[in-house]
């Protein structure tokens, strides 16, 4: 494997490996370096000490996906708040997850200012979290619940400039037919320009989804996720009895969801690119249409 190959093995092989001068092209042993360390963000770290213009090569991928529940990389980013210029933070940064509440999230998303992917975790809400990311722009992928951000159903906006270019939806909210909050959603997620992929969490009426399918205009893919595989097999005999049909429509079960998170952001295969891959293989007739249950990817 390419890393173990470069990384150093002893403190003196690691001062050798400073001094010297780089035994390929320079673009080439680039190339090498930031190809390990996508393919292997663990060695990141070990990587940084090989020399000088690898730590400057590799130092902005160990900051491209920030979960602030991982307390290693965490005290990485607020260390490097109070040292590095704020391009670094908007040239490195692609991936946010926000999990327990710290008191420089605000500080943070306002140097990440072209993210890709931002997802939060809110049990106590969070509709400050629009405000610190007002500057913000071309997020493609949005994970979380809707509620908690706007902190009223009535007051869900998803017109607001930062919802424009999201391609990938995950809403974490409760939806069934008997709440505001389901009304307001639908005609909010509908409204959406470049909407292509939506997940819904746990149980969906057939009516919110035969109206989520008929009136997104961009939609490719609709996910109803579940943790639990009993559920999720219970909710596609529901709505196999009910007609539906449609290739764009899976029934995806997930047990870790974070972690299945964090494979996406590093490029890996997640939920989106599995589902993505179901639904193709349906429309070519290797599946029937009317298989809806994705388990493992």
């Amino acid at each position: 494997m390419i890393h173990k190959l470069l990384v150093p093995t002893s403190n003196s092989l690691a001062r050798k490996s400073m001094a010297s001068d780089p035994c390929f092209p320079v673009e080439l042993e680039r190339e090498i370096f930031e190809t390990a360390a996508l393919l292997h963000p663990v060695t990141i770290p070990s990587l940084l000490r090989v020399a000088r213009r690898v730590l400057v090569w590799i130092e902005p991928l160990f900051y491209r996906v920030i979960n602030t529940d991982s307390q290693a990389i965490y005290s990485a980013v607020k260390q490097a708040m109070r040292t590095k210029e704020a391009d670094f933070f908007r040239q490195s940064v692609r991936h946010i997850c926000l999990g327990a509440r710290e008191n420089d999230f605000e500080a943070l998303l306002r140097l990440c200012l072209d993210l890709v992917s931002f997802a939060y975790i809110s049990p106590q809400g969070c509709p400050e979290l629009l405000e610190m990311l007002k500057d913000a722009r071309g997020i493609q992928r949005w994970s979380g619940s809707l509620e908690d951000l706007f902190g009223d159903p009535s007051a869900i906006d998803l017109g607001l400039p930062i919802f424009r270019t999201v391609t990938h939806l995950d809403v974490f909210d409760d939806v069934n037919a008997n709440t505001i909050l389901s009304a307001q959603l639908c005609a909010s997620l509908i409204a959406l320009p470049a909407l292509t992929h939506l997940c819904l969490n746990r149980s969906v009426t057939v009516e919110i989804l035969r109206r989520l399918l008929q009136e997104c205009a961009h939609l490719q893919v609709l996910v109803a996720m579940w943790s639990g595989r009993i559920q999720a097999m219970g909710m596609v005999a529901t709505h196999r009895r009910a007609g539906i049909v449609d290739v764009r429509y899976v029934v995806a079960v997930c047990d870790n969801y974070w972690a299945d998170w964090d494979v996406g952001a590093r490029g890996g295969t997640d939920f989106w690119a599995a589902s993505d891959v179901f639904v193709a293989r349906k429309r070519r007739g290797e599946i029937e249409e009317s298989c809806h249950l994705l388990e493992k990817w």
